[in-house]
């Protein structure tokens, strides 16, 4: 019985222990950073994450969220080459919405980020994405804009 229950204990960790390094797991985990972040910046989380496009086609996204009429839309991929700089890129181009890349990785391919910055993309790594919305808010507040609308 003893044995039997180890057995299975430690196919349950050997499970766990998977699931918790999958490339789907870390992307749950950077969706969520993402929206904790939006939401205690007062944006509006938009569920599911579509963006109806100039085309008339929906593009869907990772993670979208709103502040009135500025989107913001993350795309995450667990490795970034020009492929996926491409593809967030003509989505970013049909919506108008402020894109981003997500590289679960961290290792953006030279290239990818290069090409990233030609096109506006910002590219992110792990780390990046809990701060992404404090760091924008700080940074609006502090802009001479945001200044004068206080005064």
């Amino acid at each position: 019985m003893q044995t039997a229950g180890f057995r299975l204990c430690r196919k349950s960790a050997k499970w766990l222990k998977k699931v918790r390094g999958s490339g789907a797991s870390k992307m749950y985990y950077e969706k969520l950073a993402l929206e904790v972040g939006a939401t205690v910046a007062g944006l509006d989380v938009i569920k599911p994450a579509l963006i109806r496009g100039e085309s008339g086609l929906d593009q869907r996204f990772t993670f979208v969220a709103a502040d009135g009429s500025e989107m913001y839309a993350f795309d995450v991929y667990t490795d970034v080459r020009e492929v996926e700089i491409l593809r967030t890129y003509v989505k970013k181009m049909d919506t108008r919405a402020n894109a981003f890349v997500v590289c679960l990785s961290g290792r953006p391919d030279a290239k990818a980020k290069e090409l990233a910055r030609n096109y506006g993309i910002d590219v992110l790594s792990p780390m990046e994405v809990g701060d992404f919305f404090s760091t924008r808010i700080t940074q609006f507040i502090r802009s001479p804009k945001a200044v004068r609308a206080r005064m």
